[in-house]
């Protein structure tokens, strides 16, 4: 092998070596911007997956759920927003609850004969599953900074009827706004 030609395979061997550290350099800057970006969209993004059959028809065990953590942020709820609720259980377990906005501050909520009144007006709910069954009689009012949630499956639902009223400002995670389609 001639020296000319020693001296181009070795110019070759450089440009390949030039070309994977180059290959390499974006690789890691594509994984970089994609973990800050990733991050990024998380802090103002969870995303959930349902538990249980509380909320059926509306969402059944196993959705996957884009939860909006800066809505409220700027906004107070309203009534029928879907929220996840952050709660611990007895045994400090943390779980997050997804449920509909029933109430909010200065609400009158009643509880009558399997029946829910909202500020004296029986509420129309076409979005639960079934009409309630054997359930307490209970009359509440919505203190300030606290909303009152139930889930659309009212027979089966850990919900304020048990739980008590959540606090907007530390309970609340967020709004539901994206379910993931199942495929």
């Amino acid at each position: 092998m001639s020296s000319g030609d020693k001296m181009a395979e070795e110019i070759q061997t450089r440009k390949v070596i030039r070309r994977r550290k180059r290959l390499w350099v974006e690789y890691f800057q594509v994984i970089v911007v994609t973990l800050i970006i990733t991050y990024g969209i998380l802090h103002f993004v969870q995303i959930s997956r349902v538990y249980g059959t509380s909320m059926i028809p509306t969402y059944h065990e196993g959705n996957i759920v884009l939860v909006d953590k800066v809505f409220y942020k700027h906004s107070e709820p309203k009534r029928n927003d879907i929220i996840v609720v952050d709660y611990q259980d007895v045994n400090l377990k943390e779980k997050f609850l997804i449920k509909r906005v029933i109430g909010i501050s200065g609400d009158h909520i009643e509880i009558k004969d399997n029946e829910l009144y909202l500020n004296s007006e029986l509420l129309e709910e076409d979005y639960i599953k079934d009409v309630m069954v054997n359930v307490e009689d209970m009359v509440v009012d919505v203190p300030k900074g606290k909303v009152f949630v139930m889930g659309d499956n009212r027979n089966n639902s850990l919900d304020s009827r048990k739980l008590g009223y959540f606090d907007f400002e530390e309970d609340v995670i967020g709004k539901v706004f994206f379910t993931v389609p199942f495929f």
